[in-house]
């Protein structure tokens, strides 16, 4: 019988936030750096492509006790780390090692996370938990079980 050293799996996630679940992750974030955002009012808020300052968000902030309104520009990797942080805060699994990117979609903005994991593979047992060599009934050896037709899989 061949043997594999490890088993390989390649993890593909997309997470498809919208516009105000990214501006909420974004105020979130900002929050603990006592950023613009945490102090005043979100008005409006814009997906920018394409733009001077690149592609990212532009978000509208009244200013507390005050008429005045500023733009302020959120690029991809800010926009990354408030998802990244909001994930983490509303107990959304992210794995730590694999390539995460953002793109722009109809929904909203789609993060990206692949993947790799190795997996080394367990040994076949060749003893029962007293130490004993396993013995399986003739016709009952793991290899000696075959699936009778293709539809059917043994397991």
């Amino acid at each position: 019988m061949w043997h594999m050293s490890a088993v390989t799996i390649k993890e593909t996630r997309k997470l498809v936030l919208p516009l105000d679940t990214v501006v909420e992750a974004l105020v979130h974030f900002d929050r603990k750096s006592l950023g613009p955002l945490s102090r005043g009012e979100v008005l409006q808020a814009d997906l920018v492509v394409g733009g001077e300052d690149g592609d990212g968000i532009d978000i509208a902030v009244r200013a507390p006790d005050s008429s005045l309104i500023d733009w302020h520009h959120f690029a991809f990797s800010a926009i990354a780390a408030a998802i990244i942080s909001f994930c983490r805060s509303k107990r959304i699994p992210l794995p730590y090692a694999g390539v995460k990117s953002l793109e722009l979609t109809k929904e909203g903005i789609a993060f990206n996370i692949e993947n790799t994991l190795n997996l080394p593979q367990r040994p076949e047992p060749k003893e029962d938990i007293a130490g004993r060599p396993l013995r399986y009934a003739r016709g009952y050896e793991p290899h000696a079980i075959r699936p009778k037709n293709n539809s059917e899989v043994a397991v």
